[in-house]
């Protein structure tokens, strides 16, 4: 992981392209998918392949057999060129978002870092790391969390199937299949008066239900450590709204959802030793 943190903090980003690129993996250009680098010198770790989860085609990455007895290649694949450009966002999303199919071999997992930059410094990061098969599609989500309020402008995301995240070891014939990406629940936090509350409160969101976008407001009495997720109704963590120290006073979360199907959604604000959950209902 110390490896590929350093590789990425050093990448050169431009803009280029609009949001995630070719996220539907539809479109590829000489054996590569348009708007992505691989690093694939055999030409077959990273295929087009026809099982989708939706439209004609997916990324399907393959450790694969090297040119040496014994050797393997892993697949790479980041939304890029081959100068290691990222592409161009201008909001603070919460999550990446997906679907998957994946059928390690030993102990081998499907990796994925997404790394928001905001004038060629890192504000925000999420990593997936996943290990257990799934022959349907599969939907992911990987949250992103923020140590900066600065807008971003540009994001990298790169995906790998080995051993571990480091792009060391794998096994032959380990595959998993890449499609749908989107940005998951957009998020806008802004202070909304300097007046400092006596005590830390989290308000019910507003509207509620709600379709697609949500606020959420709470107050906290004295500088804190701030962090405000939501999860789906079983407990597993979609996004991340806010992870930040900030300021003594009453701010405003804007949550939008429009990645997210209809039902009831858990709201946990911490701040400090505070700690507080509300459910959210999502009606579309």
């Amino acid at each position: 992981m110390k490896k590929l943190i350093l590789f990425l903090t050093i990448l050169n980003l431009s803009l280029f392209a609009q949001d995630i690129p070719n996220a539907g993996f539809e479109n590829w250009t000489n054996g590569n998918p348009d708007g992505w680098f691989t690093f694939d010198f055999l030409g077959d770790a990273v295929i087009q392949s026809t099982v989708s989860h939706s439209g004609s085609s997916a990324a399907r990455l393959e450790i694969v057999a090297g040119l040496t007895p014994g050797s393997i290649v892993l697949p790479w694949m980041w939304a890029g060129d081959g100068s290691f450009q990222g592409f161009p966002i201008n909001q603070t999303y919460g999550s990446l978002t997906g679907f998957y199919q994946f059928s390690p071999v030993g102990n081998d997992g499907l990796f994925a870092i997404v790394w928001i930059y905001s004038d060629n410094t890192i504000i925000g990061a999420g990593a997936l790391e996943i290990f257990n098969s799934a022959s349907s599609y599969t939907q992911f989500s990987a949250p992103i969390e923020y140590n900066s309020s600065e807008v971003p402008d540009s994001a990298v995301i790169w995906f790998l199937v080995g051993g571990d995240s480091t792009g060391e070891g794998g096994n032959l014939g380990s595959f998993a299949l890449i499609d749908d990406l989107s940005w998951g629940g957009v998020v806008a936090v802004e202070k909304v008066n300097s007046n400092i509350p006596s005590v830390f409160a989290m308000h019910q969101n507003y509207p509620n239900p709600f379709n697609p976008s949500t606020t959420i407001e709470y107050a906290i009495p004295k500088e804190s450590f701030v962090e405000l997720k939501v999860y789906d109704i079983i407990g597993n963590e979609l996004t991340t709204l806010v992870s930040e120290y900030q300021p003594a006073g009453r701010f405003r979360a804007e949550f939008n959802a429009a990645n997210l199907s209809s039902g009831i959604y858990i709201a946990k604000l911490t701040a400090g030793s505070f700690t507080k959950s509300m459910k959210m209902t999502l009606m579309k």
